[in-house]
């Protein structure tokens, strides 16, 4: 696969090969007075040459990890691999697993997807965020999907469709950043690891915020690494717009701040890469010898350090706050509030454990080995390419900044993952693509064979961890299957609210939860916001027309009230359905000889 890979990028294509030796048999003697001169100029920047002994032609360009191709190297990528051709292809393998997982009629995808729904079922019913749903979160992503719900497509296919869209956004842009940094082989493997990934497929599916928060703030580097500094600042305010969009989504976005300072502060220095002159010449094209200087070497920072900095630290404050006046819903004071006590404050109740019984695994890396492994060649890769080319650092300083925020954060959840997972992908195909190149590891029969056994040790794991995420999606429960659906339709015209501990009931039944009881996460309990008592309180006052629970012997702190006020109507193996006593008999359910009404039991 790695070869195939290589010979469709252009690593050792004879196709390229061909065109540098009938460049090279008309232009030798420029070249020869190139590489003297670059030779001469005591700088940095390497050249790999292959020399012919008999005819001393130029060198052809190189891939390896720590070294620059010559400058005709980007026209030749161009040309036989079209960058946007290979994202195309990889977007769209991602597309097709995605069609073979039943996005229109499984019931939930992903752990926390029920809140999201719960929310935007609320919020369709006319109820706000903050005064009447509690919420730890920004509205952006409740007003996309419920604007989605309302005009596009009522059923759970449309949010989960947008959380796609945020997926194929972060592919794109990981790809781009990679591409700048490494280039294109190096872009090809880290986004299809990334899709290859623990959990990211079920993660892409889901209607839950994670995916659609982290991918702004990774377009907004892509913008910034990509884009040409010019003295007019569009990079800097579209990247702050995007940025701004991150944080309304989910304030996990801050996190990568230091990366923009880190972008923002490396791009300053002229930057002799090959991928920066590939990226000239495809955005600049017109312009490439106006931009470039006689080695081919782009010139950057066209302004200081302090205005890009000021410009894009002025586009997020406008971004941020136009989109709060947009959804015109809730106040900074008390989304800032419930933010800030959710994720941040002491734990005061422990009646559910406590953050600190929920750690970063530092497992996890061990058990993803396929990409931890070649993910420390490439970071030692990344640090010595960084004395020559400082925005190699990047994918360091991004791994470092993950692992440090999310191993100090608790608690922390498996979907936190993905956060890790893409620049420990990028980390991954630059070590690989060092591998690969180098002539040291050619050489080498047990070098190849230890590379050949990890590959097919590594592609294999991945296959099956993909397969296993499908599978595990198209074996959940169905909307058009589920007997406890077709319950609380009979009685969904006599309840105002459906108090359920899957919130997912919720949407698809169509009955809101109580708006105070939709977000009932651990967080909210350790925090002190609500207590078993506090529970118990709300659920008299709303008065549920329907309760619907888990299975199992686990103990509520209602069951004295839920006792006296209901009955139970259905059960199965997974649930039981119970309905208040007076919307049973409205109802009209099933006479009994005693007549009284009787649940129904399904094995």
């Amino acid at each position: 696969m790695l070869n195939f890979l290589s010979a469709v990028c252009g690593v050792g294509g004879m196709r390229r090969q061909s065109a540098r030796e009938r460049r090279c048999q008309n232009e030798t003697s420029d070249r020869e007075k190139q590489a003297t001169r670059i030779a001469l100029s005591g700088e940095n920047d390497t050249i790999c040459m292959t020399q012919n002994a008999s005819t001393s032609e130029p060198g052809t360009p190189c891939n390896q990890l720590d070294t620059h191709r010559t400058a005709d190297a980007p026209r030749e990528d161009a040309n036989v691999c079209n960058p946007m051709v290979v994202l195309a292809i990889l977007v769209g393998a991602f597309v097709l697993l995605q069609c073979l997982m039943p996005l229109k009629t499984a019931i939930k995808v992903g752990a926390d997807e029920g809140f999201e729904y719960a929310k935007a079922t609320l919020a369709l019913k006319g109820y706000h965020s903050y005064t009447d749903i509690w919420n730890d979160q920004p509205l952006l992503h409740t007003f996309i999907i419920t604007q989605v719900l309302r005009y596009l497509s009522p059923s759970v296919l449309g949010p989960r469709l947008v959380t796609s869209a945020f997926a194929m956004l972060l592919l794109g842009s990981l790809f781009l950043i990679s591409f700048r940094l490494h280039g294109l082989f190096v872009a090809a493997l880290a986004t299809g690891l990334l899709i290859a990934s623990p959990g990211f497929m079920e993660l892409a599916s889901s209607c839950m915020v994670e995916i659609p928060a982290l991918a702004p703030a990774v377009a907004s580097l892509c913008v910034l690494l990509v884009a040409r500094d010019t003295r007019i600042p569009l990079a800097e305010v579209l990247a702050g717009a995007l940025f701004g969009a991150a944080l309304q989504i989910k304030f996990i976005g801050a996190v990568y701040l230091p990366l923009v300072g880190l972008v923002l502060l490396t791009r300053q220095s002229n930057d002799s890469s090959a991928i920066t002159r590939l990226f000239a010449a495809w955005f600049a094209r017109g312009e490439e010898q106006e931009s470039m200087d006689g080695r081919g070497r782009l010139l950057v920072a066209s302004k200081p350090l302090w205005q890009s900095a000021l410009f894009f630290a002025t586009s997020l404050a406008i971004s941020f706050f136009a989109i709060n006046l947009l959804i015109g819903e809730g106040s900074y004071i008390l989304q800032l509030k419930q933010s800030w006590a959710a994720h941040f404050a002491s734990a005061k109740s422990f009646e559910y454990g406590s953050p600190d019984e929920h750690p970063f695994e530092w497992s996890i890396l061990l058990k993803n080995w396929d990409l931890t492994v070649p993910a420390i060649i490439g970071l030692f890769g990344s640090i010595h390419q960084a004395r020559r080319v400082p925005l190699a650092l990047l994918p360091v300083g991004w791994l470092a900044l993950t692992l440090f925020v999310f191993a100090a954060h608790k608690p922390w959840w498996s979907y936190y993952y993905v956060h890790t997972a893409v620049p420990l992908c990028l980390c991954a195909a630059a070590g690989l693509a060092g591998l690969l190149s180098s002539i040291r590891w050619r050489k080498s029969t047990v070098a190849r064979l230890g590379l050949g056994v990890y590959a097919l040790c590594s592609v294999t794991w991945m296959g099956a961890r993909i397969c296993l995420q499908i599978d595990s999606v198209r074996h959940s429960p169905r909307t058009y299957s589920s007997l406890v659906l077709k319950e609380l339709d009979r009685y969904k015209p006599f309840s105002q609210f459906l108090f359920a501990e899957e919130p997912i009931y919720s949407f698809h039944s169509g009955i809101p939860l109580p708006p105070r009881l939709a977000v009932l996460s651990l967080k909210r309990f350790w925090s002190g916001d609500l207590t078993n008592a506090g529970l118990v309180a709300e659920l008299r006052e709303s008065k549920p027309g329907v309760v619907l629970l888990a299975n199992d012997s686990r103990e509520r702190p209602f069951e004295e009230w839920l006792h006296a006020e209901y009955m139970m109507v259905y059960q199965d193996a997974s649930h039981r359905l119970y309905a208040r006593k007076t919307v049973v008999e409205q109802a009209e359910p099933w006479p009994t000889p005693s007549g009284s009404a009787q649940p129904r039991t399904v094995q």
